[in-house]
């Protein structure tokens, strides 16, 4: 009997990988996971190469079976693990992360969905505070599919390296990437860089109209270092997003959301999505009370991994604060905390806000998430 089964959905470094397992047996999957198939190699060493996007649907098909040991060799993530990266399938995978490496940012865009221009915290996310997180998710999740680092602006924070390699330690298996308007990239040490390039990261540029002005210097930067790097749509527009009136159902607004996967890591809390995370800053600066209570605590011993993953697809308290249309509006940059109003994150409560705009966000819904996905694809 062969020792090693390698199941594959994508034949890209098939050849060197099997080349690590002379005597293995390889089986091509069609159609997504096949619990059956996998319970046939019980007691197998077991890999999976296949696209980042497939590994956690196939990891959480073998929950219960016994297996040697099982292996994951994600395909397109941008870089080249060293060997297929061993896993454990009693706990689930989480789809997405993001976290904020600093918290003021040099834009100051009107209508931060983060709402990093009201400086109501400023500095960083404290490096060991940030390592302590990342290995309590490590305990709840074998893997995380994709994980941004963002701001405020990330590389306002002078050790944005050491997240992204530490990032990689503990996540070998993720997609992962700095989401910067790109600004501040000219200015980084060149070592620096290369360090964030050899860590298999990368850097998602946010296309504000500023970034689109200094987009020869940001590419050439990027260029120097062999950093991959990669400029979204233009965003011309932000979008009001808070009700001013929350209604008495979160479904709606759920399954209207554009940003469900949005989960948020931060100073040993996790919420399902960064408008739950940062509602208390919205709160604080204006007198309102928005729901501050879907965050998790990292510290809670009760907390699993498979409950989290089936919370986070479901619902939540903050949505009733969600329009199921948000409203476009002409972005702008330095709009500093004296500038801020609330208006500028609030739908108005109006027959287009409660009756045309959610027709509008539906019928968009499915080209939007293609996009994302699109967009967010490596070159």
């Amino acid at each position: 009997m062969r020792n090693v089964c390698i199941f594959y959905t994508d034949g890209n470094r098939l050849r060197e990988i099997t080349a690590r397992y002379p005597a293995c047996e390889t089986v091509r999957l069609r159609g997504g996971p096949d619990r059956a198939l996998f319970a046939e190699r019980e007691t197998q060493s077991i890999v999976f190469v296949a696209r980042n996007e497939e590994l956690q649907g196939l990891a959480a098909a073998c929950r219960g079976l016994s297996f040697a040991s099982v292996a994951v060799y994600p395909t397109d993530v941008g870089y080249a693990p060293r060997e297929p990266i061993g896993i454990d399938i009693s706990k689930p995978r989480l789809d997405y992360m993001e976290t904020e490496l600093c918290h003021v940012c040099n834009l100051n865009c009107k209508g931060c969905c983060d709402y990093s221009n009201l400086h109501v915290d400023t500095g960083f996310y404290d490096f060991d505070n940030f390592v302590k997180d990342l290995n309590r998710m490590k305990e709840l999740f074998w893997g995380i599919a994709k994980i941004r680092l963002m701001g405020g602006e990330p590389l306002m924070n002078p050790r944005i390296a050491d997240y992204a390699e530490k990032c990689r330690e503990i996540f070998p298996d993720s997609d992962l990437r700095i989401v910067s308007n790109g600004l501040l990239l000219p200015k980084i040490p060149t070592d620096t860089l290369e360090r964030i390039r050899d860590c298999g990261c990368s850097f998602d540029i946010s296309n504000y109209p500023p970034s689109r002005k200094n987009k020869k210097e940001i590419v050439a930067a990027a260029e120097r270092s062999g950093v991959p790097i990669k400029f979204g749509v233009p965003m011309n527009r932000f979008l009001r997003t808070i009700l001013e009136r929350p209604t008495d159902d979160p479904a709606p607004a759920f399954r209207n959301c554009l940003f469900t996967h949005c989960h948020m890591m931060g100073n040993g809390k996790l919420a399902p999505c960064s408008y739950a995370y940062c509602a208390y800053r919205f709160n604080a600066r204006f007198g309102t009370d928005y729901p501050e209570d879907d965050l998790l605590e990292l510290s809670d011993p009760s907390l699993d991994g498979w409950k989290i993953v089936k919370a986070f697809s479901e619902p939540h308290k903050y949505c009733v604060c969600c329009g199921r249309g948000a409203l476009p509006y002409r972005w702008r940059g330095h709009v500093g905390p004296d500038q801020a109003k609330k208006e500028d994150w609030l739908i108005p409560d109006t027959a287009l806000s409660r009756t045309v705009a959610p027709v509008i966000q539906k019928a968009l819904k499915p080209a939007a998430v293609r996009l994302r996905a699109l967009i967010q694809k490596k070159k």
